[in-house]
């Protein structure tokens, strides 16, 4: 009999085959759409993330401070769905520094601090924040090969790992060198780190990119069609040109803020081109072809005016309007003879960015469009300021400040900065609360002074926020999304507590390695084995089992000893090393039969413990009580049967502790974190209206180096430089050997048991994908100062290779997660600039994975099954607010930047908030910035 769950799935494949089925005859109504997205309204509410930073740049060595905000995204009010945040600072070239688990109060907010600690280096840090919710949405896949998923466990883990999210909070902030002197920050430095190659400058050139309103070009229509001009930076470029058809001009291109602008034109069969002259050099550019067939669609005052060509018979036609994925209208439109139709636009449209999307009755979108309306109704709730912003301040003067927000009849709570306003940075970043859960979180891409499109209503700016939404008019709520809701059903719940989730999956028969092969693997050869014909009997079999030179693989651990795998594979031939593992197969599936997974979390007052059966093919859930900071995380997986004789204990089980057995099962915590980052935008790393650009033409200056940076926003030009040798004191990345160990294992790069011939490589896999890449890429391993590992022949003719020829016997003890402490890995390659010119040589390292034993042969315990420091919430510390009313003159001199931060400041019934501070060590004017929610949904903002 099958299982319930076979069942409910059998049913649910009916029912969509069903629906399709219908929706192929025509039999799906406009009412059908129209519920559904109803229903997506109710079931389906996104949540939003705000962050409150204490300043706006810091310097290595500061702690920042911040304040989260989370909400509904239906009515902005506080959220009542997740109950957790994570919070991620990402480092310069998009690999992760420090992620923090918060708790979301049942108010919807919490707060923290990362400590910026001198071993980073100096750039433009990313803070991104998310609940588990919002990953079920705005989900695309990284681009990845067949070859990339071969080195996972199976398909569906390199889908897993190979996903990446729009949507998420995301804000860059710039982190400099730490003074030269104490206290003096007049000075910004920021350093990159050392590579061993010079990036090419970008060659200067015009880039534009073409919208259609509506999204597409009609022939014969009357279409609007929004552009943006920017250099080879993305820095916005102001400019007038021509559209020409067949050689003759038709409108004038051009730009009116931004670099953005629009033009009407009415194409015909032929391909309308753009021409602009910039810096003496002629452009010109192709917009997208005109359609025979489709809609235009063009909103003007209120009024959605369509214009519609050829369209097929027998269609029914309806127009919907959503806000932050709330469906806020809904009507069928019908055509007149000319083809064109005109809505006029609901009066009370939500304030916020609208979505107005034209569909057939068998859900394909004809048209679409986001329209950002705003009904005035966000700006109260405005803090201001008796005395304080802007006010000078002598050493360590006492401050007094009297806010007031306005319009507030009960008390509300809101976070507060005072900050330095002389080591304050201008960014283009120079919006609020209001402006990021209004419209910033609402578009792709950065958002270049969004304050200004909030300063007034006047024509300027309406019409420039019209072009705002023309051109970064991406759909965070997706329509097609919404409309299929109810076929859906979303990977991940809203997360109320903590838990470990995962899956058991067979052992694989990983060979072990041996002293004497370790000697190969410096001209990146490995041991092959050959499989046998029982091996492709069993293939053919079960596509899930798999056997190593005739030792089938579920009797790993269960009948089998190590040593009789070591005597199986007696038989081997020596092969490239990245196809070691080839014979364990890839695509592995799940579990045939359940069993038991127990696990036990070690914190430092007691030790708490459980074990289930796994259901559904091997998954697996704990709770795990919750605790702040960390804990240890034991797991193990059996047979049922084995039960009394696989406890936690080496008591029980004797081979607890060698890592070099077999466990039964590959347990695996199924992770859901975002690996993957997006590229910072021109305006995110460089000053508002300072771009300036030197020609060093003066041998003096010669010798700066193009990768030091003195000014983020100065371009400098230096001497060509060649290679230079690795800087084995400075890394890209550093990270705990068993962390890395840890996470590598539960996104299927490795495969339960360690192993010494892929480990560098999945290490590198692991941190740089596929180096945004078909082709391999090559990888050393080092330890001890020596390279004892590559995944490619290298030149034998180049005597430098191989000159430290020691004992590879010697350095067999110490590769083992046992004696290794850190992971430090070197590469000129940036994940967040994945596709930057990168030099390639085959004979030589993309990436350097050196290993880092502890010093004087220490070693640390490791396990056969997995052992895991498990993370909990992270507790915000306390900001220090010295008391200088009884200061003493040999008192230490004092350097805050941030003067005061509160998180949980509250106004009392009339909106009123006071406090009293010390200044710094020196005169001192102070700049305040507030964030809040109040309780009837408005957001609270400085004035």
């Amino acid at each position: 009999m099958k299982s319930l769950t076979t069942m409910r799935k059998l049913y649910l494949t009916i029912l969509i085959c069903a629906v399709s089925a219908t929706t192929a005859a025509g039999g799906r109504s406009l009412d059908d759409i129209r519920r559904v997205l109803e229903e997506a309204s109710e079931r389906q509410v996104q949540e939003k993330v705000y962050i409150h930073t204490d300043n706006t740049c810091y310097f290595v060595g500061d702690t920042l401070w911040y304040k989260a905000y989370v909400v509904r995204a239906d009515d902005l009010f506080y959220t009542d769905m997740s109950r957790i945040l994570y919070v991620e600072l990402l480092s310069p070239d998009g690999l992760l520094v420090e992620r923090q688990r918060v708790i979301v109060s049942d108010k919807g907010y919490s707060c923290g601090n990362f400590c910026l600690r001198d071993s980073m280096y100096s750039g433009y840090y990313e803070l991104r924040a998310y609940t588990r919710w919002m990953l079920n949405f705005n989900v695309s896949q990284h681009r990845y090969s067949r070859n990339d998923a071969d080195h996972f466990y199976s398909r569906q883990m390199a889908g897993d790992y190979f996903r990446q999210w729009d949507g998420l909070y995301s804000r860059v902030l710039p982190v400099y060198n730490r003074p030269g002197t104490a206290g003096d920050y007049t000075y910004k430095q920021m350093v990159s780190r050392p590579k061993q190659h010079v990036m090419k400058t970008a060659k200067r050139e015009l880039h534009a990119a073409f919208y259609p309103e509506g999204g597409h070009l009609i022939e014969g229509v009357e279409n609007r069609v929004a552009f943006e001009l920017t250099d080879q930076e993305g820095a916005a470029v102001s400019l007038s040109g021509q559209v020409t058809a067949d050689g003759s001009e038709t409108a004038t291109a051009k730009t009116t803020f931004q670099g953005r602008g629009a033009f009407t034109v009415t194409p015909a069969s032929s391909r309308l081109k753009a021409s602009f002259t910039w810096r003496g050099k002629d452009y010109e550019f192709n917009l997208p072809r005109a359609e025979a067939s489709g809609v235009a669609m063009r909103i003007d005052g209120g009024i959605v005016r369509l214009h519609a060509r050829n369209l097929p018979a027998g269609r029914e036609y309806g127009l919907s309007i959503l806000c932050r994925g709330i469906l806020k209208h809904f009507q069928r439109v019908e055509f007149g003879a000319d083809g064109q139709a005109e809505i006029a636009l609901p009066e009370q449209l939500p304030t916020g960015v609208n979505d107005v999307t034209l569909f057939d009755n068998e859900g394909c979108i004809m048209a679409d469009r986001l329209l950002f309306v705003n009904n005035h109704d966000y700006d109260g709730a405005t803090m201001s300021v008796t005395g304080g912003n802007g006010s000078d301040y002598g050493p360590y003067e006492r401050i007094s400040l009297d806010m007031k927000c306005d319009g507030l009849t009960e008390p509300a709570l809101f976070s507060i900065a005072v900050r330095d306003a002389c080591t304050d940075e201008e960014t283009y970043d120079d919006g609020n609360i209001m402006t990021d859960l209004l419209l910033g979180s609402e578009l792709k891409g950065f958002i270049a002074n969004p304050a200004y499109y909030f300063a007034d209503s006047s024509k300027e700016r309406t019409e420039a926020l019209d072009l705002l939404m023309m051109v970064q008019g991406w759909r965070k709520y997706k329509w097609q999304e919404l409309a299929d809701t109810l076929y859906m059903e979303r990977r991940y719940k809203p997360e109320t507590s903590l838990t470990v989730e995962g899956t058991v999956y067979k052992m694989l028969s990983i060979d072990p390695t041996d002293p004497d092969e370790i000697e190969s693997w410096q001209k990146g050869m490995g041991m092959v084995g050959r499989k046998t014909d029982n091996d492709q009997d069993d293939a053919a079999e079960e596509q899930t089992s798999t056997s190593f030179l005739g030792v089938e693989t579920e009797s790993i651990g269960e009948s089998s000893s190590g040593q009789d795998i070591r005597e199986a594979a007696s038989s081997i031939e020596y092969g490239n090393i990245g196809d070691v593992n080839v014979v364990l197969g890839v695509n592995h599936g799940n579990l045939k039969q359940e069993v038991m997974v127990e696990a036990e979390v070690a914190f430092t007052d007691g030790v708490v413990g459980s074990s289930q059966l796994t259901h559904d093919g091997g998954r697996f859930i704990f709770e795990v009580p919750p605790f702040y900071g960390d804990a240890v995380l034991n797991m193990k997986a059996y047979k049922e049967k084995d039960s009394l004789k696989k406890g936690m204990t080496v008591a029980v089980d004797k081979h607890l502790l060698d890592e070099t057995a077999y466990p039964d099962f590959f347990v695996k915590r199924d992770l859901f974190f975002p690996v993957f980052t997006g590229k910072y935008s021109y305006y995110q790393t460089h000053a508002p209206e300072i771009r300036t650009s030197l020609d060093m033409a003066n041998d003096s200056l010669s010798s700066m180096e193009t990768d030091d940076h003195l000014l983020q926003n100065l371009d400098v030009k230096g001497k060509k430089r060649g290679k230079r040798a690795i800087d084995y004191t400075k890394p890209a990345y550093v990270a705990d050997a068993y962390d890395l160990y840890n996470d590598m294992t539960d996104y299927g790069l490795s495969f339960g048991m360690l192993d010494m011939r892929q480990f560098p490589v999945q290490v590198a896999r692991f941190l740089y994908g596929n180096m945004g890449r078909y082709n391999r890429f090559n990888v050393d391993g080092r330890i001890d100062n020596f390279t004892y590992y590559r995944n490619y022949k290298p030149d034998e003719n180049d005597p430098n290779k191989f000159r430290d020829n020691r004992n590879a016997r010697a350095l067999y003890e110490k590769l083992k997660l046992k004696r290794l402490q850190d992971i430090r890995v070197f590469s000129d390659y940036e994940p967040r600039n994945e596709d930057a010119p990168m030099v390639q040589d085959k004979m030589n390292a993309d990436v350097t994975v050196e290993l880092v034993p502890f010093a004087d042969n220490g070693a640390q315990p490791s396990f056969r099954d997995r052992h895991i420091v498990l993370h909990g919430f992270n507790e915000a510390a306390d900001f220090y607010h010295p008391d200088y009313s009884n200061r003493q003159p040999d008192s230490p001199a004092d350097y805050r930047r941030t003067l005061y931060w509160n998180p949980n400041a509250t106004t009392d019934n009339e909106g009123r908030f006071s406090t009293t501070f010390y200044n710094n060590g020196k005169e001192t004017r102070i700049k305040i910035s507030a964030a809040g929610i109040t309780p009837d949904g408005r957001l609270i903002r400085m004035e």
